[in-house]
């Protein structure tokens, strides 16, 4: 018995359904490429889910495990596309050549991909339809909002009903809540003669409704709906809200909001508590500390796992490290940590050695290394990108007397320090916290300054 039940088990785990990719990057031979799903659409927080890399006819191939439909974002060096998978499907896709704009690497240059044999089943076939008509519809009727308002209104009314004839008959739940949301957020907001109150949208989009965590269309209609909500609500709302934010106290702030007319319940109203926090932690009006404790308090004892995620994912957010922070506990190979020596600075210089100017900036830190190496330690970091180095950047990392070390893309210290563009520098000292977030590089910036000087005195401080 027990034998054909772990033969069952091995059978069932083969035969598990699978989402298949199969792309072509342009001249992309050896680029990694990694695949992230979306966390949550309310914080936009990425996780990395699968990695390859491009071969040497510069095709890839990606294998998902089934999920359900979701949306996915494919990096390629400084480049990303979102597209939707839903389950046992099979894709052919190809990424356009990259653009050679300088651009951070962790935000990235969106790029449409072009799909081949889309079934016409298929969710991004069926987005990527709706959304280029709505689009089309709308430049013709939009130039008529002010000249011919009348004929605005029946061009928006006649749409809004052939959509719903169009689709009546779909029998993908998740499309037709993308096509409620997305015309609730584009259509009911252009502020038309008759265009529906706020009242009437909630009781039509948000009243009767379930949370759908896991569509972006959903989410984004609710993030715009609920813009600057804690300013919008009457005083004697807002009263109580302040004081749950002062006394940290996040189930009387999640109180105070459920008796708001347009708040349907305390899920809900958890989850626009995490979107009050979300604006007011940026604007830097409330006291953040107060606003940490409150999205903690979620994060550990939410209504849901989804808000308990979204809270979790804002304190990531929150914590972005600054200029008198300690240096992050990262770890750069086995057994190597990131850290300043005993008595001695640390610089870090982050870079990319395929950037021909690589060449110059490394000449001009030799120098500086040779000058100060008694006072400063140096460590040079860059993005691993590549299964193989191109000559360029095998020439510069050849030159460099110091440690260096390439790190991978989901490699925790790029998150940890923010490290967008390169070339990067930090200054960290010999008790480890950062004292120059980012620091002068070794060649002149606009107004003729450089590391040097600082190097200086710090050298003068240790004789």
């Amino acid at each position: 018995m027990r034998l054909i039940i772990l033969c069952f088990i091995f059978l069932s785990h083969f035969s598990s359904a699978k989402t298949k990719i199969y792309g072509s990057v342009i001249n992309g031979h050896g680029q990694f490429v990694h695949v992230f799903t979306i966390d949550d659409y309310f914080t936009n927080t990425e996780s990395i889910i699968y990695s390859t890399s491009v071969d040497e006819n510069d095709q890839l191939y990606i294998e998902l495990d089934d999920a359900g439909i979701r949306k996915i974002v494919i990096r390629i060096n400084n480049s990303y596309a979102q597209l939707y998978i839903q389950n046992e499907a099979t894709y052919f896709i190809e990424f356009p050549e990259e653009s050679i704009d300088v651009i951070p690497y962790f935000s990235g240059n969106e790029t449409e991909i072009l799909f081949f044999k889309l079934d016409s089943t298929d969710i991004n076939y069926k987005i990527l339809g709706f959304e280029a008509w709505m689009d089309d519809e709308l430049a013709d009727l939009y130039i008529l909002k002010d000249v011919e308002p009348t004929k605005f209104i029946e061009g928006i009314l006649q749409f809004k009903a052939d959509v719903q004839k169009e689709y009546m008959n779909d029998t993908s739940e998740f499309f037709k809540s993308y096509i409620k949301y997305t015309l609730g957020k584009i259509i009911d907001n252009l502020h038309y003669f008759g265009s529906p109150s706020n009242e009437t949208k909630f009781d039509f989009f948000i009243k009767n409704e379930e949370i759908r965590y896991h569509n972006p269309a959903y989410m984004d209609f609710v993030s715009d709906f609920y813009n600057r909500y804690l300013y919008q609500m009457a005083k004697f709302l807002r009263g109580p809200i302040m004081e749950s934010i002062y006394k940290q106290n996040s189930r009387n702030m999640i109180k105070a909001l459920s008796y708001d007319s347009l708040i349907p319940n305390e899920e809900f109203a958890e989850l626009i508590a995490l979107k009050i926090i979300q604006e007011e932690y940026k604007n830097g009006t409330l006291p953040k500390n107060n606003l940490i404790g409150i999205t903690s308090q979620i994060e550990s004892n939410g209504l849901t796992i989804e808000n308990r995620r979204i809270a979790y994912n804002l304190i990531e957010a929150f914590y972005t490290v600054i200029e008198g922070d300690p240096l992050p506990n990262v770890q750069l190979s086995e057994g190597i940590k990131l850290k300043s020596p005993p008595n001695k600075y640390l610089y870090i210089h982050f870079f990319n050695p395929n950037n021909p100017t690589s060449l110059s900036e490394i000449s001009a830190l030799r120098r500086l290394y040779d000058k100060y190496k008694s006072s400063i330690s140096f460590i040079s970091i860059y993005l691993d990108k590549t299964s193989e180095l191109s000559p360029l950047a095998d020439r510069v990392l050849n030159v460099i007397n110091w440690d260096v070390y390439g790190l991978k893309y989901e490699h925790p210290l790029w998150k940890g320090l923010n490290i967008g563009a390169f070339p990067y520098y930090i200054l960290v000292n010999s008790n480890q916290q950062i004292v120059r977030m980012p620091a002068l590089g070794p060649n002149p910036n606009g107004i003729y300054q450089t590391i040097d000087k600082t190097f200086y005195d710090i050298q003068k401080r240790q004789e």
